[in-house]
């Protein structure tokens, strides 16, 4: 993660100097669903009513009548009417995890890892959507192979799968067949679809840590098919039936790959999320091959616009530009490569493109429920706006 604390510093001590909440303005914390309901000034207030709460609904504001405005389900910041039923419900996601602790001292109640699960074979049934924890609308499962002397004449192995504390579907049985390491990783993400297709889930985050399989997937497996099964050696796939199982089972399938490894245990990422309470986190790919209406979207992201909440960008591959204005309302163009992060306070106009490689996969990060709007400038009426307005005439 080379860079992301030099640029990170920099870019929140320029654009959010002070204390608590954007621009160093008291926010406004809304729970539509949890322990108890209501309007929040700060985050441990909010987080004691909506940690561990099942399927729990919650947001930051800048005003405090939108925040009831979400309290009550009556209009979306938005303007879109909102319908308080279960459909409804089950079609808003947000990060039920909250895995980080928010307070140092608060201890974290750990389920025993999936490999240690009681073997179930029984086929379950299908489950409620509020059961599985989401990053954006996909489904966030973590899969596990491991293999005691691997390599050797009396190998043992075993794969894991783990959908969220206590899940139905969390399982850790023996792998059958041969018994080595990297068939265990790979039979871990094959159950993991396997299981999501039986409860008709689509979109998957995948977490493991190994890169063997990741890279297997995403990378190899189209060149070992054009080479017959052949690595660049010439040599044979030893995998090579595992692999076409994977691959025939993504099909269908909107999958993420992420590297647990890397994105669920760096030190600095984590202690970012902790101290600015970024509870909810997706990763979006921009390149034309990845992100539906390629063209559409660019030209949107190219649009001066503002948002009512901070926009986070962690740069995972890849590089762009990001535009600001100053206090003279000039541009001001920061450049943005693997290991970057950037927060943008909520009513500053922006707007972001790539550069000549045309390819940047960033992870976005966000405290409670995220709304992506954009308001095209000019958006001067919006509270957010006034308040980021303000701020600068305070520090001028």
């Amino acid at each position: 993660m080379r860079g992301l604390l030099p640029l990170t510093g920099r870019v929140v001590l320029v654009a959010l100097r002070g204390g608590r909440g954007c621009c160093g303005l008291g926010m406004f914390y809304a729970v539509r669903r949890g322990r108890r309901t209501g309007v929040f000034l700060t985050w441990n207030e909010c987080k004691a009513q909506v940690d561990r709460f099942p399927a729990a609904r919650f947001k930051k504001f800048a005003s405090e009548d939108e925040a009831w405005a979400f309290v009550r389900n009556s209009v979306s910041p938005d303007g879109e009417e909102q319908k308080n039923t279960h459909a409804q419900e089950s079609q808003v996601k947000v990060s039920k995890r909250l895995r980080e602790p928010l307070d140092d001292h608060e201890e974290e109640v750990s389920e025993p890892s999936a490999k240690y699960v009681r073997k179930n074979t029984e086929p379950a049934p299908a489950l409620g959507k509020d059961t599985f924890s989401y990053m954006g609308d996909s489904v966030v499962v973590y899969t596990d192979g491991c293999c005691s002397s691997n390599g050797r004449r009396r190998a043992r192995a075993g794969i894991g799968v783990y959908w969220g504390p206590g899940h139905p579907l969390n399982i850790g049985i023996r792998l059958p067949g041969r018994q080595t390491n990297q068939r265990a990783e790979i039979h871990a993400a094959c159950k993991a679809i396997e299981q999501a297709k039986a409860q008709n889930i689509s979109k998957l985050v995948l977490y493991m840590d190994s890169m063997f399989t990741i890279n297997g997937i995403t990378n190899w497996v189209q060149g070992w098919k054009k080479n017959r099964w052949k690595r660049s050696t010439r040599k044979k796939v030893i995998n090579k039936e595992e692999f076409v199982q994977l691959e025939e089972l993504t099909h269908g399938m909107d999958i993420q790959w992420l590297d647990a490894d890397k994105y669920e245990n760096d030190p600095e990422l984590e202690k970012i999320r902790r101290e600015r309470n970024y509870s909810w986190m997706d990763i979006i790919t921009i390149c034309k091959d990845k992100l539906p209406n390629y063209e559409e979207k660019i030209k949107v992201f190219y649009q001066e616009h503002l948002h009512l909440d901070e926009e986070i960008r962690y740069i995972l591959e890849g590089s762009g530009y990001f535009d600001v204005r100053d206090r003279e309302d000039q541009w001001i163009r920061i450049s943005m490569e693997k290991g970057d992060m950037i927060t943008l306070p909520a009513g500053i106009y922006h707007r972001f493109t790539l550069d000549e490689k045309n390819y940047v996969k960033a992870m976005r990060l966000f405290v409670g429920e995220p709304v992506w709007t954009a308001y095209n400038r000019p958006a001067d009426h919006f509270p957010a706006r006034e308040q980021y307005v303000r701020f600068l005439a305070q520090t001028a």
